[in-house]
């Protein structure tokens, strides 16, 4: 009997670390962001996000931010979102999302 091939879906990217993201919520809060996340993690923010539940969404939203930082980033961010001294709107916090999202697509995937 022939040996089948193996096709391997072995990541590259843990060998070569990815610049972090960073951005500004209020003055002089800055917070970095993982330059990548895991596809499961893009593919459960669609999945939340794709339908016409709000509460689905507005979880999907939390959950990507969530994940899009290390605990000492989203401590940090989640206490400036629910304090009412910044009232940060949900609008706010759509575009962080979506400036993150750009920003990940527009990094190359793979080593020159």
């Amino acid at each position: 009997m022939a040996a089948r091939k193996i096709k391997s879906f072995i990541s590259e990217t843990e060998e070569a670390p990815v610049e972090p993201i960073e951005f500004e919520l209020v003055k002089g809060e800055t917070f970095e962001a993982y330059g990548e996340v895991s596809g499961a993690i893009t593919l459960e923010f669609i999945a939340a996000t794709s339908g016409e539940n709000s509460a689905e969404t507005a979880k999907g939203i939390l959950d990507y931010l969530k994940s899009s930082m290390d605990e000492e980033n989203f401590k940090r961010f989640d206490a400036i979102i629910k304090s009412p001294k910044h009232r940060i709107k949900i609008e706010k916090l759509s575009e962080i999302v979506a400036f993150l999202i750009e920003e990940r697509a527009s990094r190359p995937t793979e080593a020159s």
